[in-house]
């Protein structure tokens, strides 16, 4: 490159000596108003021009390398800084995930010192904040990231998370809102403000969520879990009517839930409850009558029990009893729960007879020794009343057969149309031969 540099210098002499030799004339060139240069050889302009436009092009092409240079500086200065900077948010990562909170929270305070718009960092700081439940604080960085990417749904759904752990649940419905509008079929987000209006007892704003949810494409599997879940919804919304004293509302939804389900046996008593409360005896007996010819449910037979008993009709629940085992001779359930019957009207005779024609050893459950020795004791027969208590384990036992979860083995006293522990809806039934309890036992073991 130099040679061919050096060669073409030596042309333009060789080509200026040869203009020179050729044009002697001279001009005047006037530089500025009354200063003008007399007599200057043509060839000298020709070379000053020349000269000017090199000397012009060098200094061009300096400056531009020097610029090149200063560029290519900063840029490099940049990258060490960002190197730096990345290199400090991963040992500050590492820290975060070993749980040593002190030592990431000083490495991600170093990365915004020189970063003070980093979302990362500023987002892990505000999960070291929550760790440490200083929920105003870990808001503050988590505000600071959503200025900075306001469409962040790991953002948004960070600050959801704050909200909730203060309670803040319009706050967290806002940030949750704000997530949909980004990405409105997102499953997850609708689930987390199912969660909140199931917390706080909103049922119709969560039914109309579940719809939503339903719309959303999932594998059939979750999506009859979710349609299992809408009733479920819909018999809270009942049973909040009911409470509230709005009878009419709660009537019309449970009747939905049953011809959706016919199996939904908690319906059926909230239903029967609904149309007692409304002075509508006869109504509440068909509800159960049809909820046990629809079902089969010992729960709801027991319904009937106290409902005809109350009535002052005990002849009816006991022709229903028979019917029912004449039905399923198979299920001693039945007969045990005639018997149970004949004993609470004082049909002493006729419970022992009912428990005669038991097989004992296929039904060896604990409440029929228990029955069978307060009826040897309302029959002055003390001896063998101790011996059936005895064999019922515990002689000042009541006579009380509890009600079993069958989807966690949760038992209880009381009747509920959700199981507290799992809550799941319409799995109460009659620990009759204390299933629930072996499971539990053996779950335990």
């Amino acid at each position: 490159m130099a040679k061919f540099t050096v060669f073409l210098l030596v042309i333009f002499l060789a080509v200026l000596s040869l203009l020179s030799f050729f044009n002697k004339e001279t001009v005047d060139i006037t530089v500025w108003n009354g200063v003008t240069f007399e007599s200057i050889p043509v060839i000298a302009v020709i070379f000053i021009s020349a000269a000017a436009g090199i000397i012009s092009m060098f200094l061009i092409a300096i400056l531009r390398d020097a610029g090149r240079h200063i560029e290519n500086w900063q840029i490099q200065r940049k990258r060490k800084k960002e190197a730096k900077v990345m290199d400090s948010f991963l040992k500050g990562l590492e820290a975060f995930f070993a749980f040593r909170y002190e030592d990431a929270a000083e490495l991600f305070e170093g990365v915004l010192e020189h970063d003070h718009t980093s979302v990362n960092a500023l987002l892990r700081m505000g999960d070291i904040s929550f760790h440490n439940r200083d929920y105003v604080k870990a808001e503050e960085f988590f505000l600071r990231a959503v200025e900075v990417k306001p469409k962040s749904i790991e953002v948004l759904l960070s600050l959801e998370r704050t909200a909730e752990a203060q309670h803040k649940w319009p706050e967290a419905l806002e940030y949750l809102d704000n997530v949909l509008d980004i990405d409105s079929d997102n499953v997850m987000v609708l689930c987390k403000k199912r969660d909140i209006y199931e917390r706080n007892m909103e049922w119709e704003e969560l039914l109309d969520i579940q719809h939503k949810i339903l719309k959303c494409r999932m594998p059939a599997e979750k999506e009859k879990e979710e349609n299992g879940k809408l009733l479920g919804y819909k018999y809270e919304l009942g049973r909040y009517y009911f409470e509230t004293g709005t009878t009419d509302k709660a009537i019309k939804i449970l009747k939905s839930v049953i011809k959706s389900d016919r199996d939904f046996i908690a319906a059926y008593i909230l239903l029967a409850d609904a149309h007692l409360k409304e002075g509508d005896s006869k109504e509440a007996q068909d509800v159960l009558m049809e909820g046990h010819e629809a079902t089969s449910s010992l729960v709801l037979l027991v319904r009937l029990e106290d409902y005809f008993i109350d009535e002052g009709e005990p002849g009816t629940i006991i022709d229903i009893y028979q019917k029912a085992i004449q039905k399923d001779q198979k299920d001693l359930r039945l007969q045990f729960f005639l018997a149970k019957l004949y004993y609470r009207l004082e049909m002493i005779e006729y419970a022992m007879d009912t428990i005669d024609s038991l097989d004992v050893t296929a039904f060896d459950y604990p409440d029929l020794h228990k029955l069978l020795g307060n009826i040897y004791e309302r029959r002055s027969e003390y001896k063998k009343a101790v011996d059936e208590f005895k064999k019922a384990l515990s002689v000042d036992k009541p006579l009380l057969v509890p009600y079993s979860c069958t989807e966690c083995n949760y038992i209880s006293n009381d009747w509920s149309g959700r199981c507290p522990e799992c809550r799941n809806w319409n799995t109460f039934t009659l620990d009759v031969n204390e299933i629930c309890k072996i499971r539990k036992r053996q779950s335990s073991s």
